[in-house]
């Protein structure tokens, strides 16, 4: 190689791994604004309800039980997948003990075969064919035959006692199993309860606020400091992602080509279309997304690959979950039961990232659905293929 191709891969090489380095760098940059974002949101939430004595209080016992919903709902997700792959695994060893049993008994017919085999060829010793045999190439076939037909025993019961053994050993992996099911079963059992419990606070919490807001000039204050919250929340994100040039090569097209082709993240009925009228704002105020009713716990999927840059609860909408889709779009997922994807998780398009919910104070369950570019709202059903599809219940 001349001095010349040298330098020049050497250069390259030197870009590539500068390059490397600077993309890590970024991303870890990256995601401590993140981490900082949400300590910054949660540090505010407590102020804020400190500061408003009692309906603060109030406010803070239903994020404290909202988020214990969330905790308990995530164990029970955590526990669901764990008894799938614990099924699957006591399914794998019965499939193989019950193939195991077949070729066990093969080897058994097949020693039964010849034991009877030798039976039938005389059940004289070999000593005496010997005596009465004249003549002597019949008796050496004879001879012969019997050491094979001995050989070829030992062999099989040879078989037979490794095939036992193999289906002795699964036999005690499928036993262990059951064990480890039944557990997981009892556990799974444990955190139903705690999610009910949870959710008897949540309402008692609930309930306790509601008698507070009351009136209507209450509620709408609350409803233009929580759009407030969210559009500088919005804010800090894009500030914080806006140099992250990865998230711009994340899908295989970008997400303004997706516009119209996109799927809904959960199946249910429209209740609130995109610039609706929100109730008890006066006319005022207009909902920024739309609002999909559907059954509590039903899987919300992410609309198309992206990087979660925020999950936490937020004043006003719940359990919220953004994901960012590169070029200044993302896209929102509130007022979820549980959220099953952290800060910084890349995830592919329809990938399972929450549950559907009703924290924020709601008394309807369902999903929060809105799309940002640059912070801007855009109208969901012009960005997704037609309608939700209905909620199987």
């Amino acid at each position: 190689m001349s001095p010349f191709c040298r330098s020049c891969l050497s250069t390259l090489l030197c870009l590539l791994l500068c390059g490397g380095l600077s993309a890590r760098a970024q991303a870890s940059d990256t995601a401590q604004k993140l981490e900082s974002i949400q300590s910054s949101i949660q540090r505010v939430t407590r102020q804020l309800e400190s500061a408003q004595g009692r309906r603060g209080k109030l406010e803070a016992d239903l994020r404290n039980a909202e988020q214990a919903i969330a905790q308990a709902a995530n164990n029970l997700h955590d526990t669901q997948d764990q008894l799938t792959s614990q099924r699957q695994r006591l399914d794998r060893l019965d499939q193989k003990a019950t193939k195991q049993q077949q070729a066990l008994q093969t080897q058994v017919d097949r020693l039964r075969a010849q034991v009877d085999s030798a039976y039938r060829m005389g059940r004289q010793p070999a000593i005496k064919l010997f005596l009465n045999q004249e003549n002597p190439a019949r008796l050496g076939r004879m001879l012969a035959y019997f050491d094979y037909l001995n050989h070829a025993r030992q062999n099989v019961m040879a078989s037979a006692r490794k095939k036992l053994a193999g289906l002795i050993a699964t036999r005690q992996q499928v036993d262990a199993e059951k064990r480890e099911l039944q557990k997981t079963l009892t556990e799974q059992r444990s955190q139903q309860a705690a999610l009910k419990q949870a959710e008897q606070t949540r309402r008692g919490a609930l309930a306790k606020l509601d008698q507070v807001i009351g009136n209507k000039r209450s509620r709408l204050k609350d409803l233009k400091a929580n759009e407030r919250r969210l559009q500088n929340l919005l804010s800090s994100v894009g500030q914080a992602v806006v140099n992250d040039s990865s998230l711009n090569a994340l899908s295989q097209k970008p997400f303004y080509q997706l516009r119209g082709r996109l799927p809904w993240p959960t199946n249910g009925r429209l209740r609130v279309r995109f610039h609706a009228l929100r109730s008890g704002s006066d006319g005022s105020l207009r909902w920024q997304g739309v609002f999909i009713g559907a059954p509590k716990g039903q899987p919300v999927r992410a609309i198309d690959a992206g990087r979660v840059v925020f999950a936490n609860w937020l004043r006003g909408y719940g359990l919220l979950l953004i994901i960012d889709h590169g070029h200044g779009y993302m896209s929102l997922y509130g007022h979820n039961q549980a959220i099953y994807r952290r800060v910084g998780t890349w995830v592919r398009p329809g990938e399972i990232v929450a549950s559907v919910g009703d924290s924020g104070g709601l008394n309807a369950d369902g999903l929060y659905f809105a799309i940002r570019y640059k912070g801007r709202a855009l109208d969901p059903s012009r960005w997704c293929r037609g309608q939700p599809k209905l909620a199987h219940k």
